[in-house]
C-alpha cells in the first residue's frame, strides 16, 4: 500500500506547477496573489506571502451615521469561510472589516489567494481589529471570533491574539429577542428585508460561498468570487445599519416601530435602565396583544418590574384586566392576583377571594365549553384547589391568632378602666347606683339614694 508521502510525490511529478518550498523555507509565490489583486483592482498587504486587500467606501444616510457616531468606535467584522465548523480544518478566506469615518463606512476586505498565505491574512485582520476597542458582529460570538482565535493559535500569533478587542457586541441575540417571533427568523437577510428595508440583488447564498472559493482554487476565473465579495460587503454595511436602528429603538423609537416583539424590546429597555419605558411598552402590549401565551409572558415580565418598584396595586390591576372573560386564561389570571395579594399585599382574605373567583370562572368555563381539553382544565383546577386549601388553612389560622390577640389585649386593659368596669358591675347587681362622677353631676340622684338607704 502506498503512503500519503508517496501519493503526494506522484502528484508533484504529475503537476509540476504546484507550490514548491522555497530555499528560505516559506511558500513560493507563483503569482496568484498578484493576478487576483489586478483582477479586482486591489492591493497586496506584503511583498511575499501576501493577502489581497480591497478597500471600498459606502456612504450611509446622515441620520444613520449620526446614531452610530454616538457609540464607542467599533470595527464591524464578518468572515467568509471554507466551512461552517470552527475546527482546525476550516479556514477564513475572506474577512470584511468596516470602520465608520464621518458619514461613510470604510470597508477593508482581506482575501486569501491560497492557503500558504493564511498567516499574512490573519496578521492583517488582527492588526485592523486591534485599532478599535469594540467589535461588532452578527453571530460572531459563536462562529467568527472563535474561528479567528483558533487560526491565530494554530499559526502562533499570540501577540495578535492578545491585542483583540475586549468589548464584543454580537447583534444576533438582540435581533432574536426583537424580531424572531414577528419575522419568523433572525437571519441577517430576514432582518434586512423586514427591518432595515434592504433588498439584495444578485446575491450569493451563504451555502454556495465555500464551493465558489474551492472552484477558484481549482483554476476557475476569479470572477466567481465577485458575488462573494459583494455579499460580504453588504453584511458589513448591514451591521452598521442594524446598530443604528437599535440605538433609535432604545432612545424611544420603539413607539412607532413595526414588527417588534414587545417582550424582547422591554428586556432591551431594562438592560439600559429605562424602566418606565419598559413598563409602558409592556402594559400597552398586554392590553393590545391577542396571543394568550404571549400576553401572559408580557404580563409576567411587567409584574416583576412593578413589584420591584413596590407598585403592588398596579401589578394586580394588570392581571385583573385579564379576568373579564370566562376562560382558562382568566382563571390563571385570578391565580396570579391571589399570589400578588398573598405574597406582596399581605392580604390573605383578598387572596382567598381571588381564588374563589377563579373557581367560579372554571365552573362557568366548563359549562360554556371554553376550557379546551379535559387535561388543560384539570391542570388549572388542581392549581386552584391546591391554593384554595392552603389559603383557607392560613386564613383560619390568622383569624384564630387575631381573636386570641384581642382577648389578650382585653385582659391587659389599664387599671382605671378596669375599676370603672367593676363599679358598673356592682351597680348592675343592686349596689351603689352610678359612679362618683355621676353622683357629683346629679346631686338630686345622691339625695334620692340617701333617702332610700
Amino acid at each position: 500500500m502506498r503512503t500519503i508521502a508517496d501519493r503526494l510525490a506522484q502528484i508533484r511529478r504529475e503537476r509540476p506547477q504546484a507550490h514548491q518550498p522555497s530555499a528560505a523555507g516559506g511558500p513560493l509565490d507563483d503569482g496568484r496573489a498578484e493576478r487576483l489583486a489586478r483582477w479586482f483592482g486591489a492591493r497586496l498587504s506584503a511583498s511575499r506571502g501576501s493577502a489581497v486587500v480591497l478597500e471600498r467606501r459606502i456612504r450611509l444616510p446622515e441620520a444613520t451615521a449620526a446614531l452610530v457616531a454616538t457609540l464607542p468606535p467599533a470595527t464591524y467584522f464578518d468572515t467568509e469561510t471554507t466551512g461552517l465548523s470552527t475546527g482546525a480544518g476550516t479556514v477564513v478566506f475572506l474577512a470584511g472589516l468596516g470602520i465608520l469615518r464621518g458619514e461613510e463606512i470604510e470597508v477593508q476586505q482581506v482575501l486569501l489567494p491560497d492557503y500558504p498565505h493564511e498567516p499574512e491574512l490573519l496578521r492583517q485582520v488582527a492588526g485592523v481589529l486591534a485599532e478599535r476597542r469594540r467589535l461588532v458582529t452578527y453571530n460572531g460570538r459563536s462562529f467568527d471570533l472563535p474561528l479567528l482565535v483558533s487560526r491565530l493559535t494554530v499559526h502562533g500569533h499570540f501577540t495578535a491574539l492578545a491585542a483583540l478587542p475586549e468589548q464584543h457586541d454580537d447583534l444576533l441575540p438582540v435581533a432574536r429577542r426583537l424580531w424572531r417571533r414577528s419575522l419568523g427568523s433572525a437571519r441577517l437577510a430576514s432582518i434586512e428585508q423586514g427591518v432595515l428595508g434592504v433588498r439584495r440583488g444578485s446575491d450569493c447564498p451563504s451555502s454556495e460561498v465555500p464551493s465558489r472559493y474551492f472552484g477558484y482554487l481549482r483554476g476557475q476565473s476569479p470572477d466567481v468570487l465577485a458575488s462573494v465579495l459583494d455579499h460580504n460587503l453588504q453584511d458589513i454595511v448591514s451591521l452598521a445599519l442594524l446598530e443604528a436602528e437599535l440605538v433609535r429603538l432604545r432612545s424611544g423609537g420603539w413607539r412607532d416601530a413595526s414588527a417588534l416583539d414587545p417582550r424582547g424590546m422591554a428586556v432591551e429597555l431594562v438592560r439600559i435602565g429605562a424602566l418606565d419605558d419598559a413598563l409602558a411598552l409592556l402594559e400597552a402590549g398586554s392590553y393590545s396583544m391577542t396571543d394568550p401565551g404571549e400576553v401572559t409572558s408580557v404580563r409576567r415580565l411587567a409584574t416583576r418590574l412593578l413589584l420591584t418598584r413596590g407598585e403592588v396595586s398596579r401589578a394586580e390591576a394588570l392581571w385583573t384586566a385579564g379576568t373579564r372573560r370566562a376562560s382558562l386564561d382568566a382563571a390563571s389570571a385570578w391565580i396570579e392576583v391571589a399570589r400578588i395579594r398573598e405574597r406582596h399585599g399581605r392580604d390573605l382574605a383578598g387572596a382567598l377571594a381571588a381564588v374563589e373567583a377563579a373557581t367560579r370562572i372554571l365552573d362557568l368555563t366548563l359549562a360554556l365549553g371554553r376550557g379546551g381539553s379535559i387535561a388543560s382544565l384539570g391542570a388549572v383546577r388542581l392549581r386552584v384547589e391546591s391554593r384554595r386549601r392552603r389559603l383557607r388553612t392560613w386564613h383560619a389560622a390568622a383569624e384564630r391568632r387575631r381573636l386570641a390577640a384581642e382577648r389578650s389585649a382585653r385582659r391587659r386593659l389599664p387599671r382605671t378602666e378596669e375599676s370603672g368596669r367593676e363599679v358598673r358591675s356592682r351597680t348592675r347587681g343592686g349596689g351603689e347606683i352610678g359612679s362618683r362622677s355621676e353622683r357629683e353631676e346629679d346631686p338630686g340622684r345622691e339625695r334620692v339614694s340617701g333617702a332610700h338607704r
